[in-house]
């Protein structure tokens, strides 16, 4: 799909992506409770260690006038990435009252070596490094009712695949940044009665540096940093068992994301206020489960979605709301240590026509993708224990 013409360009990394991954990694950790008589403090250290190695490749898509052929190498490169973490947690239990702090050291660094020359060299590495704190606390009103609050940073470094084609000739991209965060979030949880549950939590999530599409051109998507976003919202989960057989689980969450602060995008200005799209405004998940009887359950989902911004100015049409309905049965049957079980599920189960996901900021205005039409799965398993 990507055109020839684009491919011209000499830093164009071509039609075609091929790369293949290897990846590792490592965790530890130390936990020690300490007992205190009328309180109890547990400590935990730790350090997480992961490494992931591409070698990657590009080619045109295209052999003289013959289209949908890999043809000549347009990228040879090896991309690593490593991220290596320690971490400290303490967690103090004083009775109806629950404590909780932390500190995390983040180091992710990405290494480039370019092999195809030709075009220029993208050889290079950036390394991210950031201290995220948090702290928590949440105290037991009732039995039935627990109020929370916590606070804390984040660090939210690009992925590879940002970086890949973010370069301002279409190549590594060294000088994105990663986004930094700060969030509060305030709750509650509660046994409404013996057979129902609520949780309720307010949020808000101040972030610096938004990693944001750039543009969607020539089949590759080019990102960079926004300068400041604020997502304020609720979530609200509820799950009751409404009978032996019957239970129904519902969640529903709001959120109102926007830019904070001007920033200019493409020679546009585009204004705080301004909606972040692909973020859905609202968003309602049901179910209702059936269990007559041992082996053999049902259950029937609906999920809402409401309407989805495609570009910064959100000047182009959104992608309209859509609701969608799912069924699912499930069996189960066993014979001494064997259990066998068989699922159906049915997929928009409506046969709806909507847009299931959008391409943020597609220069060419080709934002939306449709989203599948009624699809059905069939599965079976068996588990020896």
């Amino acid at each position: 799909s990507i055109p020839v013409a684009v491919q011209a360009n000499p830093s164009h990394s071509g039609g075609v992506i091929d790369f293949k991954r290897r990846f590792h990694g490592i965790g530890n950790r130390w936990i020690q409770p300490f007992d205190l008589g009328a309180s109890l403090l547990t400590l935990t250290a730790g350090l997480d260690y992961d490494q992931s190695r591409d070698d990657r490749q590009g080619y045109e898509n295209f052999v003289g006038s013959t289209l949908g052929v890999k043809g000549n190498l347009r990228r040879d490169e090896r991309n690593e990435v490593s991220s290596l973490s320690p971490y400290l947690q303490a967690a103090w239990q004083l009775g109806k009252l629950d404590l909780q702090a932390g500190l995390r050291h983040n180091q992710v660094k990405f290494e480039v070596d370019d092999r195809f020359l030709s075009n220029g060299d993208d050889s290079g590495s950036v390394t991210y490094r950031e201290l995220t704190p948090t702290l928590g606390a949440s105290y037991a009103l009732l039995p039935e009712l627990n109020l929370y609050a916590s606070w804390g940073k984040g660090l939210e470094t690009p992925t590879l695949n940002e970086l890949s084609y973010s370069g301002a000739g279409g190549g590594f991209g060294f000088d994105l940044q990663p986004a930094t965060s700060k969030q509060l979030e305030i709750g509650l949880k509660a046994r409404l009665a013996e057979a129902t549950s609520l949780q309720l939590a307010l949020f808000q999530i101040d972030t610096d540096d938004e990693l944001v599409v750039a543009s969607a051109s020539g089949g590759r998507t080019r990102f960079q940093n926004a300068a400041k976003t604020r997502r304020r919202g609720a979530e609200l989960a509820m799950e009751s068992q409404l009978s032996e057989t019957l239970r129904a689980t519902l969640a529903y969450t709001r959120i109102d994301a926007a830019y904070s602060q001007d920033f200019t995008s493409g020679g546009r200005l585009i204004e705080a206020g301004n909606r972040l799209p692909g973020i859905p405004a609202s968003t309602l998940y049901g179910e209702l489960a059936w269990q007559p009887r041992e082996g053999f359950s049902t259950a029937l989902e609906g999920l809402y979605r409401s309407k989805l911004y495609v570009e910064d100015s959100n000047a182009a049409k959104a992608a309209p709301s859509y609701a969608l309905f799912n069924w699912q049965a499930r069996f189960e049957q066993t014979l001494g240590a064997l259990t066998f079980n068989q699922v159906l599920r049915i997929d928009n189960l409506l046969d709806r026509e909507y847009i299931g996901s959008v391409i943020v900021g597609e220069s060419n205005g080709r934002y939306y993708e449709p989203g599948p039409e009624r699809a059905w799965y069939v599965g079976a398993g068996v588990q020896y224990r």
